[in-house]
């Protein structure tokens, strides 16, 4: 179950990093998520591919959540 200001790990399929953020926003099978990174916030928009998969992109890398 996802919930506002739960912390999550997102996972960047280029690069095979993991990244860190909270969940900003939550509407219907999108979910936003706020990375700090850098001294900066970037807002990642994912969509639910299947139950407890979460796919999105954000400055032409890919991003994958998993619930």
């Amino acid at each position: 179950m996802l919930a506002l200001d739960q912390k999550v790990t997102l996972s960047c399929t280029e690069t095979g990093q993991d990244a860190a953020g909270t969940i900003v926003r939550i509407q219907g099978s999108r979910v936003d998520v706020a990375l700090s990174q850098g001294g900066g916030n970037l807002l990642v928009s994912l969509h639910m591919q299947k139950a407890g998969l979460y796919v999105g992109s954000q400055s032409g890398l890919e991003f994958v959540m998993r619930i």
